[in-house]
């Protein structure tokens, strides 16, 4: 995936106040964001798949007219000015096919490729990461480097590579405008897919966690989670 994002000044809509995730057709399966920050400002962008097609340059052409959607500008006030430039990265997710390591070192993070490919999150990836890696060590001990390095590797498959399953899965039904629709109605349909989806989107539980009885424990559909 790649993202490009700018903040925004003078925001008197209601994404002042509000998280705004828009699901735009030409986007799919990315998606458009704007989430507030104080004195009536927001992070506004878009990540889009990164493919044959689309390029990261073409991101470039795809704001000004994302930014003037009526819907969009309705969310964030008709005064609603970006700020100096934007800026856009890739996210590499592909942990799945990534070098773990080489020789005594561990990759992590970025360097491992550990972003979700679904929506772009890569900070909590980033963290696990380095503690996996670290727990690796510890149990590996400093003079063993291959079996840290299979430790490590076992780590990496117990906590990613189903979440990676499910996000690339839901990237093929979230490529149609059909898919992304259904999604949201079935996210929505009660307070307890709602709460849940909430909890999934903000990494309460892994991703992939249905897929991987392994991970399953007491609570882990009833704890409200960061989100309410």
């Amino acid at each position: 995936m790649a993202r490009l994002r700018q903040y925004v000044s003078n925001v008197s809509g209601p994404a002042r106040d509000r998280l705004y995730v828009w699901f735009e057709p030409d986007l799919l399966p990315g998606y458009a964001w704007s989430f507030p920050l104080p004195d009536g400002r927001v992070n506004f962008g878009f990540g889009v798949e990164r493919d044959e097609v689309r390029k990261i340059q073409d991101m470039k052409g795809i704001w000004p007219d994302l930014f003037h959607r009526p819907h969009i500008r309705d969310a964030l006030g008709p005064d609603a000015t970006p700020e100096a430039r934007h800026l856009a990265w890739p996210i590499p997710g592909r942990i799945d096919r990534a070098v773990l390591s080489h020789g005594r070192v561990l990759f992590v993070g970025d360097a491992v490729c550990a972003g979700d490919p679904l929506t772009g999150e890569g900070i909590g990836q980033a963290l696990l990461t380095g503690k996996l890696a670290a727990a690796a060590i510890a149990t590996g001990g400093l003079d063993r480097p291959e079996a840290i390095r299979g430790a490590y590797r076992a780590r990496i498959e117990h906590y990613f590579f189903a979440d990676q399953r499910m996000s690339l899965w839901l990237m093929k039904a979230l490529r149609h405008e059909w898919g992304a629709r259904g999604s949201v109605r079935v996210a929505g349909l009660t307070d307890w897919t709602r709460r849940n989806f909430g909890r999934w989107l903000f990494e309460d539980e892994p991703r992939g966690v249905i897929l991987t009885p392994k991970r399953w424990h007491r609570n882990f559909l009833s704890r409200p989670g960061a989100f309410r």
